[in-house]
């Protein structure tokens, strides 16, 4: 069943704009889709409609029209339940109802196809290497050696420097320059990377993560996006808000310190202060998206199946040990917990058994350079044992 079947909710959800736009049979996922959902047929063949006909509709609005679609929209959503199905049957049919439509329509398009250069960027570029890479604002990639290196990009004359312990590499970037070119840091599984930023910013990329970002940061915002996870030492600049976006919600801060955990193949993405002040926005709507501000010890988890955002107090050392090779963990799944050290690793670990898989776990790990000590531990912990098979995969069973 689909979880949310009203028709602002359906127009306004992006899983569903790209489900319908991008089926090879429209029909036939239509029909699908009211089989399975049959009491909700008649507002899903509306919004199904509606998105087909009116994302082919390019014309941009001027700003009264994107005002009476705001106001139109706030209408229909504070009607009784009851009558919603009465305004949209007669906004649907009656002549006047056609602009509207289409003004929506418009919106639509106005919000999935003029997202920035930096989200197109770094939604165009999303496949992870073998090694962790730098590609540069002229086109070059350049791989990096070892892990954990800094990758300044404070250096002068259009250099990133590359720094690993007392050894580094200059790389010539000769569109440094430009404000108009992006950058990009691809750090794969297994590797972790910090990157300094031209405004002094101080990034830790954990495994798995990707930030791309300007090579110079140039006018009323400094903005990078993120996808995977890294802890954020933003330098600090009053008039110069530092944004940080990803592909759920986006936080701003003047100058703090935070951890964000934003990975695709994870259904939550977090945000936890450390110290300062930092405004998190909610993006998957296209109406009335929330924000939240949180005081240090607290983190936002916005969750991809609910739509919707939690603010509570953590402990702050569960969120950023990672970056000081430690792991700690309360009340976790054993699946939740192997899937994090998979991603440290960068290796295959598979559990055996259900019952073992959803079992809650509490505890810290050491994420030594043996995986081995970290299998022993984890084993011991749950009572189980572990092997390796002939593939290199880890399994664990009782």
């Amino acid at each position: 069943m689909m979880k949310k079947t009203d028709f602002i909710s359906l127009v306004q959800d992006e899983a569903f704009i790209q489900l319908v736009m991008e089926a090879s049979n429209p029909n036939e996922l239509l029909e699908d889709l009211v089989q399975k959902n049959p009491k909700e047929s008649a507002i899903i063949r509306y919004a199904f409609e509606f998105i087909q006909l009116n994302l082919a509709n390019k014309t941009k609005m001027n700003p009264e029209d994107y005002q009476e679609i705001l106001i139109q929209i706030q209408e229909y959503s504070n009607l009784k339940t009851f009558r919603r199905f009465f305004y949209l049957s007669r906004i649907l049919r009656i002549a006047a109802s056609i602009l509207f439509i289409i003004g929506i329509g418009s919106l639509v398009v106005y919000y999935q196809l003029s997202k920035d250069p930096l989200t197109h960027f770094a939604q165009s570029n999303t496949g992870l290497a073998n090694q962790a890479i730098i590609r540069l604002s002229d086109g070059n990639e350049q791989p990096l050696q070892n892990n954990n290196s800094v990758i300044d990009y404070k250096a002068s004359d259009g250099e990133v420097i590359v720094r690993n312990n007392d050894n580094e590499e200059r790389i010539e970037n000769k569109t440094y320059s430009s404000n108009a070119v992006l950058n990009q840091v691809v750090v794969p599984f297994g590797q972790r990377q910090k990157v300094l930023l031209s405004d002094g910013t101080l990034v830790q990329l954990n495994s798995g993560s990707t930030l791309t970002f300007p090579a110079t940061f140039e006018g009323r915002t400094r903005e990078v996006y993120l996808k995977g996870e890294g802890f954020f030492d933003v330098f600090k600049n009053t008039e110069v808000p530092f944004i940080v976006k990803t592909d759920m919600v986006e936080i701003k801060v003047l100058g703090t310190r935070f951890n964000v955990s934003a990975y695709e193949d994870e259904k939550v993405t977090s945000t936890v202060l450390v110290e300062g002040k930092v405004n998190v926005s909610e993006k998957n709507k296209m109406f009335s998206n929330k924000q939240y501000t949180l005081a240090p010890g607290q983190g936002c988890f916005y969750s991809f199946d609910e739509q919707n955002s939690v603010v509570k107090e953590v402990d702050i050392n569960d969120y950023i040990l990672w970056k000081d090779g430690l792991y700690n963990f309360k009340n976790l799944t054993l699946s939740e917990v192997v899937n994090r050290v998979h991603k440290y690793y960068n290796l295959s670990i598979e559990i055996q058994g259900d019952k073992l898989s959803k079992t809650l776990i509490s505890g810290k790990l050491v994420l030594s350079n043996d995986i081995n000590e970290v299998m022993q531990y984890l084993s011991k912990t749950m009572e189980a044992r572990f092997t390796k098979s002939t593939d290199g995969t880890y399994i664990m069973m009782q």
